[in-house]
């Protein structure tokens, strides 16, 4: 069976990217790749698209006030890993109880393009889910930053004329994302129409952001850093002695910071300024060889396990068969490895429901009370790349992504569950 995983190594024509050691980025990048792969568009990518035979398809709903997230409880403290610093006092990040809700099915609908391009990439959502962000392919080749409001699209002229991604956003429409220059990756953020370069940095990256406008990314050392605005000075986090490369991968509400320590060791820093190793998950006893914490939200954070190294050395498909999804809870240090995703989640909402794949290749919404497949806009034999769920709403009521057409063209998508 294909995976997206198998795709790191062959698709080598877009710009220069970080090591494919740090496994939450060389999947996003070869689902990036793997559309200019789909078919031969102009230069670019050309990502899968939906036709509405066989798929359920809602007619859009994208109506409604914010949503409140859930309270942020206090939180007993999470063991450290023995590789890292001590654990320190209890983190302040929450993982509440499960919701008496969940949803039971899901109805896909197929989300427009600006300027009618043929295909387009759906990587974030706000908490709401009226905000969405993502890329769009042109007819005419190259890169276009979009922004999706009520399922509205809107063009985001970023600079440069390499590669261009919003990569998230929050409840009031501030999104974060990069454009390459000749010298590389360019941090920015979108907010009410005008387009902003973080300060701070001369090249870096914005990766996720919080509804206080709080942004993590990295800079030109690919070092974890922080702006607390967007006029703010960037700080970089503080890491462990010894620490040769680090990541920040996702911010929650309080402002918790996961990622993850030389590759290899899951990464927790706190709003009081503390941070320490995340537990190292266990397979028969024994704690595994790798583990990276990739989202957080309420205190719920999800990433990856290896028990060996092979990841490391290069996302093979052996390396890839041996990918584990995990999920932590800030509150209770407690670890799970989910037996209902093939490879880690894709995103996490705050009440602990994760997106991903599952063991058959599916799309799929994972809650306490089971697993909802996703459908697609053409039914066909699954493979955990023609579907993808990218993004989860804090009620867990939207989701968004993309699936492919009748020609194997990657289309925007968000799916409404009930």
């Amino acid at each position: 069976m294909s995976s997206e995983l198998d795709l790191l190594r062959s698709l080598d024509d877009e710009p220069d990217t970080p090591s494919t050691v740090d496994i939450r980025r060389a999947i996003a990048t070869a689902r990036r790749r793997r559309v200019r792969r789909s078919v031969g568009y102009a230069g670019a990518a050309v990502v899968t698209a939906v036709s509405v035979a066989g798929a359920s398809i809602a007619t859009g709903v994208f109506g409604g006030g914010p949503l409140t997230p859930a309270a942020i409880a206090p939180a007993s403290g999470a063991p450290a890993a023995s590789a890292a610093p001590a654990a320190s006092a209890a983190p302040p990040g929450s993982a509440a109880p499960a919701s008496a809700w969940a949803p039971a099915s899901c109805t896909l609908e197929r989300l427009p393009a600006p300027d009618k391009a043929p295909m387009a990439i759906i990587g974030g959502i706000d908490p709401t889910g009226r905000y969405l962000v993502g890329r769009s392919y042109p007819k005419g080749g190259g890169y276009q930053a979009v922004l999706w409001h009520d399922g509205k699209p809107t063009k985001v002229n970023m600079p440069g004329d390499l590669e261009e991604d919003l990569r998230a956003v929050n409840s009031s429409g501030i999104a974060v994302g990069f454009s390459y220059d000749s010298g590389g990756s360019v941090p920015y953020a979108y907010s009410n129409g005008d387009l902003t370069r973080l300060p701070g940095v001369q090249h870096g990256d914005a990766y996720a952001l919080n509804d206080n406008g709080e942004i993590i990314g990295s800079n030109a050392d690919d070092k974890p850093i922080v702006w607390k605005s967007l006029t703010d000075a960037p700080a970089k986090l503080p890491l462990p002695a010894g620490t040769k490369q680090a990541a920040a991968s996702d911010i929650d509400e309080d402002g918790t910071i996961v990622g993850s320590i030389d590759y290899r060791i899951p990464y927790v820093w706190l709003p009081d300024g503390t941070h320490h190793a995340l537990p190292m998950p266990e397979v028969d006893g024994k704690p595994v060889a790798v583990a990276q914490a990739h989202n957080v939200s309420n205190g719920w954070v999800t990433g990856m396990a290896s028990v060996t190294d092979h990841a490391l050395q290069g996302l093979t498909k052996d390396a890839a068969d041996q990918l584990r999804a995990v999920r932590w809870n800030l509150r209770t240090g407690e670890v799970d490895m989910s037996t209902a995703l093939k490879r880690p989640a894709d995103d996490v909402n705050p009440e602990g429901w994760q997106i991903g794949t599952d063991q058959a290749g599916h799309a799929a919404l994972v809650t306490g009370k089971g697993t909802v497949v996703l459908p697609e806009l053409v039914p066909r034999k699954p493979d955990g790349v023609s579907t993808i769920a990218n993004a989860i709403s804090a009620d867990g009521r939207l989701i968004a992504g993309q699936s492919d057409d009748r020609k194997d063209v990657i289309q925007p998508v968000v799916w409404h569950c009930k």
